[in-house]
């Protein structure tokens, strides 16, 4: 009788007869075939796990981009809000410096002309009030002028000239420095 080594279903070598071949290969036909049921069984059940992981991680993964998209939409809105807020801002800065430059020269012009005739008079004594100011100037200038009528002088505001403040230290230290009495002298 003639022997041959066959492998068994479990991986080990079983020794059969010829004559027992036959019910052998009927066995493992069935063997093989049960096994590969539950192989294809267990991979369509990892092939179907995988495809709902796949599925619920692309869900996840839309919503986040969705909500990305969203948050960068607002952010493109704030930034061109802002950008028209600033260039508005900008020119209304540009239209209030021209308009400070224009009223800067009309005040110039109008400081100017008022200037025009003004008259300034040195030597007027430290003595005589603010309040006292026009009708002393007027008596000076009737005493200057006397071919002019008293009624004809007409003064719109009188007051002192503003000094500098080297000036004023001058009056308040009269001789204490050496300009002091310079200054004296030429006030007078």
């Amino acid at each position: 009788m003639l022997t041959t080594q066959r492998p068994s279903p479990r991986g080990t070598v079983a020794d059969t007869s010829l004559s027992d071949m036959g019910s052998l290969d009927a066995a493992a036909s069935t063997a093989p075939e049960a096994s590969s049921s539950s192989i294809l069984q267990s991979l369509a059940e990892g092939k179907g796990y995988l495809a709902s992981e796949i599925k619920r991680t692309a869900v996840g993964v839309k919503a986040e981009i969705a909500a990305i998209g969203a948050r960068t939409t607002e952010t493109e809105h704030r930034v061109a809000r802002m950008v028209t807020a600033q260039n508005d801002t900008a020119k209304l800065t540009n239209s209030l410096q021209q308009k400070i430059t224009d009223l800067e020269i009309e005040l110039e012009d109008i400081s100017n002309r008022s200037r025009r005739s003004n008259l300034r008079i040195r030597g007027l004594p430290e003595t005589v009030k603010e309040e006292d100011i026009e009708s002393v100037l007027i008596q000076c200038f009737c005493q200057s002028l006397p071919n002019i009528p008293d009624h004809l002088w007409l003064v719109d505001r009188a007051a002192r000239g503003r000094r500098c403040h080297y000036e004023m230290a001058l009056l308040h230290n009269e001789g204490s420095h050496p300009k002091a009495q310079q200054n004296a002298t030429i006030q007078t």
